[in-house]
């Protein structure tokens, strides 16, 4: 059984330990929470690329890897993280749990030693990052940036996400802009860094086998839980209910073979942080979030209009994204008949078959999230940046609740937005 347990360490400093003697490896996570996009949108997603490259004390990847050697093979990866309309940046980990290893005490507090060298003694050269690794992150930031387009399947419902949302910090990617990363040098990343520290809200993350007193014990012993001073940034994501207007639709050539339609929907305000989110993943499901769906087994498998098609639940933001490659020619139809799979679970045609077949494919994946402890960590993330504290188990508990009254409801409180269809140009 999982016991998990959350405290605020000080100002804007939160630790979620999930203690439980289930898995042979810890995962910890120290992680800067700030407002997505901005004038410091580029330089924030560089930032931990930049700071893994070493510490004051380890200042080359060389001696950091071996320092991870050391703690048993350790592992530990920059990460970039959008959750709603925050920006998470910072560090994800994990090691042997020192349960299981003889001779391991103190492998824990190692670890968290490291994380908080990189966050707060990184290497500097005359006081500011070591040009040569700004450079080189840079370019590989500038790189990743250009490289989203090159994934059509992906880059429709990112597109889709940028005009639906054009007028909320949602439609704003992690990564900033290629113009912005072309103008980071060692000064600018610096003074982001040094703004992202005395203003982000602090995520610490434990699961494994020590009990919360002791992994509290460890980081306090360290500046990851040292006092600042200031106004500090407190996560929250902005949910509109209904379409702002009427319904968009756009259309954009692409060197692509097949066509991406994608369509974005509001919820009703059904989100993490409001309304009825444990219906509406029901409805998701029964509509469009599995193998029985609506969306596959008639727009894909009966009318073959499409080689895939499948919706998906933003939880954090309030929205539902319908995802499909078609060709170009069953463009309107493919878009008309997806709607009509919504029309019809308006309309309650939604057997008992369905609902509880849905039901299944939620619990089983919660519990499937309970086996793995680097998913828990992020679905514990994506918590703390909404404030909502809902544990899988609940979640569970909760659509074993769920009426077929309630899907329709959430059916009918969805509402079209946007629809984009990315036409394959490719000969």
């Amino acid at each position: 059984m999982q016991q998990v347990t959350r405290k605020t360490l000080g100002a804007g400093i939160n630790l979620t330990c999930v203690t439980t003697p289930k898995f042979k490896r810890a995962v910890l996570r120290t992680m800067l929470v700030l407002p997505l996009g901005g004038e410091d949108a580029a330089l924030r997603a560089c930032l931990p690329q930049v700071l893994r490259r070493g510490t004051a004390r380890l200042n080359d990847m060389q001696a950091f890897g071996t320092a991870l050697d050391e703690l048993y093979g350790a592992r530990i990866e920059a990460a970039v993280r959008k959750e709603g309309e925050n920006l998470c940046i910072g560090f994800l980990s994990d090691c042997i749990d020192e349960a299981y290893a003889p001779g391991a005490d103190g492998l824990t507090a190692g670890v968290i030693g490291l994380l908080c060298d990189l966050l707060y003694n990184p290497y500097l050269q005359d006081g500011l990052f070591c040009a040569a690794y700004v450079v080189g992150e840079r370019g590989n930031l500038i790189d990743r940036i250009a490289a989203l387009k090159n994934d059509p399947r992906s880059w429709a419902p990112r597109r889709l996400n940028e005009i639906m949302c054009e007028n909320e910090d949602y439609g704003k990617s992690a990564l900033g802009t290629i113009e912005q990363a072309e103008r980071i040098t060692p000064e600018t990343l610096y003074a982001a860094y040094r703004r992202a520290l005395s203003e982000a809200q602090v995520e610490l993350f434990y699961c494994g086998t020590m009990m919360p007193d002791e992994v509290e014990a460890h980081f306090m012993a360290t500046p990851l839980a040292q006092p600042r001073e200031g106004t500090l940034y407190q996560p929250h994501t902005v949910v509109q209910a209904r379409p702002a207007g009427d319904v968009r639709e756009v259309v954009e050539d692409a060197e692509v073979t097949q066509g991406k339609l994608s369509l974005g929907f509001r919820t009703g305000g059904a989100s993490l942080t409001g309304g009825e989110p444990a219906a509406y993943w029901m409805f998701q499901t029964i509509y469009g979030g599995s193998t029985s769906a609506k969306l596959f087994l008639n727009v894909r498998e009966k009318k073959s209009l499409c080689y895939y098609a499948s919706a998906q639940f933003v939880a954090s933001k309030g929205l539902m994204i319908v995802n499909s490659g078609i060709e170009n020619r069953n463009f309107e139809v493919a878009r008309d008949e997806i709607l009509h799979q919504l029309d019809l679970c308006r309309k309650g045609e939604i057997t008992d078959a369905k609902l509880e077949s849905a039901r299944k494919t939620l619990v089983n994946g919660w519990r499937t999230m309970l086996d793995d402890p680097l998913t828990l960590e992020r679905y514990w993330m994506g918590q703390a940046a909404a404030g909502t504290l809902v544990s899988p188990e609940e979640r569970i508990e909760q659509v074993a609740d769920i009426t077929r009254e309630q899907v329709i409801a959430a059916a009918q409180s969805t509402a079209l937005d946007t629809v984009f269809f990315m036409k394959g140009a490719a000969k």
